[in-house]
């Protein structure tokens, strides 16, 4: 391969990880949740029990909330990351706590007063 080709796609494929690392603000608003694992609601307890979702503060990842594995309570784990980082090893830390089961899940853009709940 002739070296200007070489420096082509070295380029191109810089480009490429540019545009998918890259956060607008369409695909990411100021205050944000997204489910990336579905939201499960167990009609028998009325209750959600399972499902995971991300909360982002400018485009970078804040709070994870996982609503269990089935079991149906209404207690979730919330991981706060630390720089985007959701990992222990990085200095995230994970706690238990209560959830209304009323509460709806929506993506997109989040309250204050939801914001404000979430320490965010």
């Amino acid at each position: 391969m002739n070296n200007s080709k070489f420096w082509i796609q070295i380029a191109f494929l810089f480009i490429i990880a540019i545009t998918i690392n890259s956060c607008s603000k369409k695909d990411c608003e100021f205050k944000s949740k997204y489910i990336y694992e579905p939201i499960q609601f167990d009609e028998t307890c009325n209750c959600i029990v399972s499902g995971k979702v991300k909360y982002l503060k400018d485009c970078v990842t804040v709070i994870l909330i996982d609503y269990g594995n089935g079991t149906c309570d209404n207690i979730a784990t919330k991981t706060i990351c630390v720089n985007g980082k959701c990992e222990l090893r990085a200095g995230a830390t994970i706690e238990e706590f209560e959830f209304d089961c009323f509460d709806s899940i929506i993506e997109g853009p989040i309250s204050e007063a939801e914001a404000l709940d979430l320490g965010i």
